[in-house]
C-alpha cells in the first residue's frame, strides 16, 4: 500500500508542481508586476456586494464572490503592497513549483500553495484553484509517502534529528517517515 501512496503522491507533486512552476515562470517571463496584481484585485473588488449591487443589481449583489472582510484586506493590504506581492506570488509560484517537482520540503510548499489557492479563490477566481486544492489535500493524506520518491526521503530524517520536536504526534505525520513498507530504503537516521 505504501508503494500506491508512493506513486500516487509522486503523480501528484508533478502534476501540481508543474503548473506552479509554469505559471510562475510565464510571470517572470510576461512582466508580471505591480499593475497586474492591482488589476487582478480590482476585479476582486467587482465582485464585493457593494459592487454588483451598484453595477447589475440586487439579484447579483446577492451572490457576491468577494466578501466585505477579504475587500478590506484588498484595499488596505494587498493593493497598497502590490508591487511586493507581484515578486511574492512569481516567486513563490517558482519555489513552490521546484519544491513539489523535486520532493523538497513537500509539505512546507504545499501548505504555501494552498495558501495561494486559497487567497486566489477568495479573490473571486476560480480557474484550476479547487482541482489544485483536492490534490495537497490528498497529498497531506497520504502523510510521509508523498515524498517518499524526493529529495525529503533523505532530508527529512536528518531534520527531525537536529529538530527532534518535529517528531511530535500531529508533526509526525509529515516528517517522521516510517520504515516499514517503505518503497525505498530511507537514508540512516
Amino acid at each position: 500500500m505504501k508503494a500506491v501512496k508512493s506513486i500516487v503522491g509522486l503523480i501528484i507533486r508533478l502534476y501540481a508542481g508543474w503548473e506552479f512552476l509554469s505559471a510562475g515562470l510565464g510571470k517572470w517571463k510576461t512582466g508580471f508586476n505591480g499593475k497586474s496584481v492591482a488589476g487582478f484585485l480590482q476585479g476582486g473588488l467587482a465582485q464585493t456586494h457593494d459592487a454588483l449591487l451598484a453595477s447589475k443589481g440586487p439579484q447579483a449583489a446577492a451572490h457576491a464572490n468577494v466578501t466585505d472582510t477579504w475587500a478590506w484586506l484588498i484595499n488596505h493590504v494587498f493593493l497598497p503592497s502590490s508591487g511586493v506581492f507581484a515578486i511574492v506570488v512569481k516567486t513563490g509560484e517558482v519555489l513552490i513549483g521546484l519544491g513539489l517537482i523535486l520532493g523538497c520540503f513537500t509539505f512546507l510548499a504545499a501548505a504555501f500553495a494552498m495558501l495561494m489557492n486559497f487567497s486566489f479563490m477568495f479573490t473571486g477566481t476560480v480557474s484550476s484553484n479547487p482541482v489544485l486544492l483536492f490534490w495537497f489535500t490528498i497529498l497531506f493524506v497520504i502523510g510521509t509517502a508523498a515524498y517518499d520518491i524526493g529529495i525529503d526521503r533523505f532530508l527529512m530524517p536528518q531534520l527531525t534529528g537536529k529538530f527532534p520536536a518535529l517528531k511530535g504526534k500531529f508533526l509526525a505525520r509529515f516528517f517522521q517517515p516510517k520504515e516499514e513498507g517503505s518503497v525505498l530504503p530511507h537514508a540512516a537516521k
